[in-house]
């Protein structure tokens, strides 16, 4: 007899294989719901873990550059000038080996879009004679993070002319420029 009710009597009904059964269905569904928990506690990181896995371009492997310095693009304002973030301070650098449109001008959209491409989130900076221009500007030579001369690359598109003045790739970003308007490239030479 129980010491709570004690004019009542227990008793004790065997239900057998029902109540086992009745006992781990209990046990699954807390099981169940212990997952589901879970899952909504740890959805916000699973998403990311499996946003990472391949649906992203990956990052292209850095190929340094020989006395070039790595730094952020923080954003692209023209096809030949961007501003930079190296050790928490922000520069503007102006890409010394080409010149493309500027606003207004053909061709504008196309070479800025095409230097935001080709820049990413890093690029690799590399001074040469003059280390600034009359604007105040960073003046270097820009490589993406897999070692392509930016600006080599946007006169060889077509989206740009040649630096003809001074600097150390000079006369290969020229003949890139005659090559672009012998073959009719990009938007400054198409047809």
């Amino acid at each position: 007899m129980s010491r709570r009710y004690p004019n009542r009597r227990h008793v004790d009904i065997d239900l057998g294989p029902e109540r086992a059964r009745r006992r781990n269905l209990n046990r699954v569904s807390v099981s169940i719901a212990i997952i589901f928990a879970l899952l909504v506690v740890l959805s916000p990181f699973l998403t990311d873990l499996v946003s990472d896995r391949g649906d992203e371009t990956p990052t292209p492997a850095l190929v340094p550059v020989e006395g070039a310095l790595t730094v952020d693009v923080v954003k692209v304002i023209d096809g030949d000038t961007l501003d930079v973030r190296s050790a928490q301070t922000e520069l503007r650098v102006r890409l010394y080996g080409v010149d493309t449109p500027e606003r207004g001008e053909a061709c504008y959209e196309e070479a800025t879009a095409r230097l935001a491409a080709l820049a990413g989130d890093q690029v690799q900076l590399l001074p040469d004679a003059r280390l600034t221009d009359q604007f105040g500007r960073e003046l270097r030579y820009v490589y993406a993070v897999d070692g392509t001369l930016i600006d080599e690359e946007l006169v060889t598109e077509g989206l740009g002319y040649a630096w003809t003045d001074d600097g150390q790739f000079r006369a290969e970003i020229m003949a890139a420029e005659a090559a672009a308007r012998d073959a009719g490239r990009g938007c400054l030479w198409g047809n």
